[in-house]
């Protein structure tokens, strides 16, 4: 499962043209990290909270020591992941609850995050390596807005060992090794805890924990610009625009391609009047989506659907020519190209699909929807 970011869920991508102006200026950060326009007084260190994201009760602890207990540490991983599969105990996902290990473990729900934390946890008690992983969704356009899509956060755990590496991950059958991911450390995937629950907390209208815990996120990990862009959400959606402004620019000075960041400027500046710069940020949106191979590829499939397989290839080529490492591209060029009676390119579509493709289950989706297409003729 994909937790998605906690923010907006209309984003326009960044491009790679020059930055405003303004972005130049420099900026003072000390409003925004004081949060006395939200609260009425400046906050202290020792206000912001303090969990403890991987503690487990000493119930759940015996539980544990009775698994497996003269086996190997990787074989007492491999019992804990079964007693999963068999549900002795479960996890419903839930996208908008983030909850510590226990809290998971106690209430059976939670985001991927949650179960992570739960399953790292866990895995360690029982003396194996794990780690939190981030591994880069690439982002979904709507079908109902060409502009709007959704940015994913997804986090599953590793375990490596001398036999090699295993994944957790809440739903393991959608999960694509193909895409890009890289190992967390502790300190950051806690970051990314406090930063979901002070989102969280802001949808639920809690003003003041929310910009607890978005502060502490910074607190552990300032150089992150996610987490600047969801402290200009959180002062955005309270109506506090300039120590939105604030946060949403460093979150660029960290990161000059920050979607949800470039996005947000952009709104704040159309709804302060200051059309020139809100233009400047809505043309490199619209540039760099017209040169993202994952909107060709949204533009693709729809043209395929209302029956266009022409302008549906000429997409694809064009999102293959900046990214041949999606076997989505391939497998819906090679439908394209059989639709418009081009067997020979087909095939070499096909063939490269598959093998790009490392699930079972999306090798035998692709095996079920030829058999479809090939009864249809």
């Amino acid at each position: 499962m994909k937790a998605p970011l906690l923010l907006s869920l209309f984003l326009l991508l960044s491009a790679c043209a020059s930055l405003p102006p303004d972005e130049h200026r420099p900026i003072s950060l000390e409003d925004a990290l004081s949060g006395e326009v939200l609260l009425g007084r400046s906050v202290t260190l020792e206000e912001l909270p303090q969990e403890d994201l991987l503690g487990l009760d000493s119930d759940l602890r015996a539980y544990l020591q009775e698994l497996a207990p003269k086996a190997s540490p990787q074989s007492r991983l491999a019992a804990l992941i079964r007693a999963f599969e068999q549900r002795d105990f479960t996890v419903e996902y839930d996208e908008s609850s983030t909850l510590t290990a226990m809290e998971t473990y106690r209430q059976a729900r939670g985001n991927c995050l949650a179960f992570t934390l739960m399953m790292v946890a866990m895995a360690r008690e029982l003396g194996a390596e794990a780690s939190f992983n981030q591994v880069e969704v690439p982002p979904v356009w709507s079908h109902d807005e060409a502009e709007t899509f959704i940015v994913y956060r997804h986090v599953n755990m590793v375990s490596e060992s001398s036999r090699g590496r295993r994944v957790v991950d809440f739903n393991l059958a959608a999960y694509d090794p193909a895409y890009d991911q890289h190992i967390l450390d502790d300190t950051t995937a806690f970051a990314l805890y406090y930063s979901n629950r002070g989102v969280e907390l802001m949808r639920e209208g809690e003003r003041e924990q929310a910009f607890l815990y978005l502060r502490k996120a910074l607190e552990l990990r300032p150089q992150r610009s996610d987490l600047w862009a969801n402290l200009g959400a959180i002062y955005s959606h309270f109506g506090f625009f300039d120590e939105a402004q604030q946060s949403y620019q460093q979150a660029l000075n960290l990161k000059s391609s920050n979607l949800v960041a470039i996005s947000n400027l952009e709104r704040l500046y159309r709804r302060n009047g200051e059309s020139v710069i809100a233009d400047e940020y809505a043309k490199r949106a619209r540039y760099h989506r017209e040169r993202n191979p994952y909107y060709l590829f949204y533009q693709a499939r729809d043209a395929y659907e209302q029956g266009d397989f022409k302008r549906a290839e000429r997409r694809l080529r064009k999102a293959v020519s900046r990214y041949e490492g999606d076997h989505r591209f391939h497998f819906l060029l090679g439908l394209a190209r059989y639709q418009l009676g081009k067997m020979a390119a087909s095939r070499e579509s096909f063939e490269e699909a598959f093998s790009l493709v490392t699930s079972p289950s999306t090798v035998n989706a692709y095996q079920r929807k030829l058999h479809l297409i090939m009864q249809r003729e």
